[in-house]
């Protein structure tokens, strides 16, 4: 009896120890059912991290000093890209809008013609197997970034986010990573990309949850947060902590909750116009003679509009400067507000590539400031900055079907009071029904 007591607690204790050992291995690798961070997955979004933050760091001052020397400026210095645009002669911007089209149309068709088929950051993850290219995507990336800097209307945040999600499609090979955390790091490096050339842990921790990982899970808080902040602390060292938007804070006013909820129809009413719009006018004839005919031409448009409205060029962060200050009367609002949505039609059609995050915010805070300055004339005061800024949040959230992003996106970029979060979403909340419904409709 005592024997077999003997034997049957050793029985226990060995299926114990298998246990044990399985549940270590587990940890080591990062497989099964985990609901925390294992040592080697912390110490792969760190490097990753450092990866996205050393990318962003390289591509700012690339593309700072492409805008400089573009424009007329020989060196490096702290003169914003608004300054700079508005400085130089309209003939020097129409002549550097020319010679962008060409490197559009050539650039991009070298691309097409001879790299390997682009896969996108959202393909990728959604694909595992469809690994990203890792030459093309650099070549991809680092175009966007010059044609960007020469007055390309698009965004700058789309680079930062492919080189690093290139760098960690050749790492999750490397380490032999599983398909489920495989795609985790795919996702934590594009944010971690947006996190660098912004500046924004927080927000670009959210987006990565809300429109790649769409798991809220607290193992993929978790990892999108240590992974966004390591490269936003990289950046800091190396450029600054730098801030996007300088803005003085305003006195709250009660009415702007009022017209915010009164203009979020009409925000996402211009929302899918502007979408429609790009859905019928961008054709892109890729491997063929036209592109380059095409990209010339209209970038020669673009430079013609730059002309009187200098503020389209680049993303639309000058534009964003102009309209949450309120440094501009209302015709010349309308006037940027059309010629950048034409902008970005035309660069779109031209073959040209970029995000949309900025020149959405440009737009909606061209509409917030026209719309602001318009209910000024009939009802109490709002503030025609802040309106701006309210409105340019709701652009983005809409056009990106990102609004959680959006509601804290601006106000980290700003660091501005956070009693504007109210009234961003009290305009998301009555835009967004609107903006579902067209949607739907339009077939968009």
């Amino acid at each position: 009896m005592q024997s077999l007591l003997w034997y049957n607690d050793n029985s226990f204790n060995t299926v114990h120890m298998k246990n044990l050992v399985i549940c270590f291995n587990l940890v080591l690798e990062g497989g099964g059912y985990m609901k925390y961070l294992n040592i080697r997955m912390i110490a792969h979004l760190i490097i990753i991290g450092i990866i996205a933050g050393l990318t962003g760091t390289i591509l700012i001052i690339f593309m700072h000093t492409i805008q400089h020397y573009a424009f007329g400026y020989g060196s490096y210095s702290e003169t914003s890209f608004r300054e700079i645009v508005e400085y130089v002669s309209p003939w020097r911007r129409l002549f550097v809008l020319l010679i962008c089209g060409i490197i559009v149309g050539l650039g991009w068709k070298c691309i097409h013609q001879y790299g390997q088929a682009i896969v996108s950051v959202e393909t990728a993850v959604n694909n595992p197997r469809q690994h990203m290219p890792f030459i093309t995507t650099i070549c991809h990336s680092l175009l966007q970034i010059i044609t960007i800097a020469m007055g390309s209307p698009l965004g700058r945040e789309t680079a930062p986010r492919e080189i690093t999600a290139a760098f960690a499609t050749k790492m999750i090979s490397l380490w032999h990573i599983d398909e489920q955390n495989g795609r985790l790091l795919l996702s934590c490096a594009a944010g971690a990309g947006l996190a660098a050339v912004y500046n924004i842990p927080a927000a670009s921790a959210v987006f990565t949850l809300e429109t790649l990982i769409r798991n809220w899970s607290f193992r993929s808080i978790s990892a999108v947060m240590l992974c966004c902040a390591t490269a936003a602390y990289v950046v800091r060292l190396g450029l600054g902590d730098s801030l996007q938007y300088s803005l003085p804070q305003a006195d709250f006013n009660e009415t702007l909750i009022v017209w915010a909820a009164i203009v979020g129809p009409i925000i996402a009413i211009s929302v899918i116009l502007f979408e429609k719009s790009l859905k019928i006018f961008s054709i892109v004839y890729q491997n063929s003679s036209k592109t380059i005919v095409i990209a010339i031409l209209a970038f020669t448009a673009i430079g013609f509009m730059a002309m009187w409205c200098p503020e389209i060029l680049g993303n639309g962060k000058a534009g964003n400067q102009l309209s949450f200050t309120y440094s501009i009367n209302w015709q010349y609002g309308v006037a940027l507000f059309g010629t950048k949505w034409l902008a970005v039609i035309l660069a779109i059609t031209a073959g040209a590539h970029g995000g949309r995050i900025t020149p959405s915010m440009m737009l909606g805070g061209m509409l917030g400031l026209i719309l602001a300055i318009a209910w000024n004339e009939f009802f109490p005061i709002v503030a025609p900055g802040m309106a701006a800024f309210v409105c340019a949040a709701t652009y983005l959230g809409l056009a990106q079907r990102m609004p959680l992003t959006a509601v804290i996106f601006l106000l980290e970029m700003s660091r501005f009071s956070p009693e504007y979060l109210y009234p961003i979403c009290v305009c998301l909340a009555t835009s967004l029904p609107v903006f579902m419904y067209l949607q739907e409709k339009c077939e968009i």
